[in-house]
């Protein structure tokens, strides 16, 4: 019956290398992945879109991130709408991420809704998932950059 014990110093020799290589990968693919706190360096794109409908936009505004086909979205896209007829609310910007796949990537977008409060063309949070209409306006209201 074969031992699972290495049967040299050369078997040894690879294991710790693989360790060694897998913790190299693991620590590179971390350093790839932005942390939340880093999105807010991201430079803008010089994507047309973005321009005239974000970077632009004097005062602080919402973008959501989403799909047409996506049942969260829709949800969110409802909230939205009650959220834009509220005295306090910001302007909203919706971005497809089917017809704007590219500024969907530049900024990090892995799961939708995805969602964005920006001022002078500059992050100041996000989240991700659907809200509430009461749940939107707590977190407008929580942010003191606005």
């Amino acid at each position: 019956m074969p031992s699972s014990k290495p049967q040299s110093n050369h078997d040894m020799t690879w294991i710790i290398g693989g360790v060694v290589i897998l913790l190299i990968v693991l620590f590179a693919r971390q350093s790839l992945i932005p942390a939340k706190v880093d999105k807010r360096g991201i430079e803008p794109p010089a994507d047309a879109f973005f321009q005239s409908n974000i970077a632009n936009e004097p005062g602080p505004l919402l973008v959501k991130f989403g799909a047409e086909w996506c049942g969260p979205c829709k949800s969110l896209d409802k909230a939205l709408a009650s959220y834009s007829e509220s005295k306090d609310s910001l302007k909203v910007v919706f971005v497809d991420t089917d017809q704007q796949p590219g500024l969907a990537a530049h900024y990090g977008v892995r799961g939708i809704p995805h969602s964005f409060l920006f001022k002078n063309g500059k992050i100041i949070d996000d989240r991700i998932g659907s809200m509430s209409i009461g749940q939107i306006k707590k977190w407008v209201a929580s942010q003191n950059d606005l």
